[in-house]
């Protein structure tokens, strides 16, 4: 090679997908190839995974920034719920839903009562906020993994929180 290329996160996603797509038909057809043939396409995939190593490390070196980063703002606000949209870098940076003014919890257990609580102003932590309130309001603690925000089409102004556990 003649220069240090470097790749997009989408094209380290889509190999480390690949890579791994290419070890679940290795392993299945360990049976069914000739021993060499195996061993070949076993090596093929280490070496992929060993020429990623770097990338490897900086995504999980990322993501543990990420992690700390969200951690220290959940104990600074003394919130309860753990934020979970690990495609945003920073909490503080203001978050791209125009006129979001609320954000309405389906509660998952039982009833399925909408909870609706204000967004205090245009950031991810006022996001973080109003979901968290939400998700307390709710009595749901066991999704209280905020995963997601997406706009509700009847209702201008309103983001429908998608937690997890």
């Amino acid at each position: 090679m003649n220069c240090a290329p470097t790749i997009t996160a989408e094209e380290f996603k889509t190999i480390h997908n690949a890579l791994w797509e290419l070890d679940n038909v290795t392993r299945q057809l360990e049976d069914v190839l000739k021993p060499e043939l195996y061993i070949k396409l076993a090596k093929a995939g280490n070496a992929i995974r060993k020429g990623l190593g770097g990338a490897y490390q900086q995504d999980s070196a990322s993501f543990d920034q990420k992690y700390q980063h969200y951690d220290t703002v959940k104990s600074e606000l003394g919130l309860c719920s753990t934020w979970s949209i690990y495609q945003v870098e920073d909490l503080d940076q203001p978050h791209p839903f125009e006129n979001a003014a609320y954000v309405v919890h389906d509660q998952h257990w039982g009833g399925g009562n909408e909870v609706v609580k204000s967004i205090s102003g245009s950031t991810w932590v006022d996001l973080y906020k109003a979901a968290d309130a939400a998700i307390q309001a709710s009595g749901d603690t066991h999704h209280g993994f905020i995963e997601d925000f997406v706009a509700i089409t009847d209702k201008p102004g309103h983001l429908r929180l998608i937690t997890g556990s």
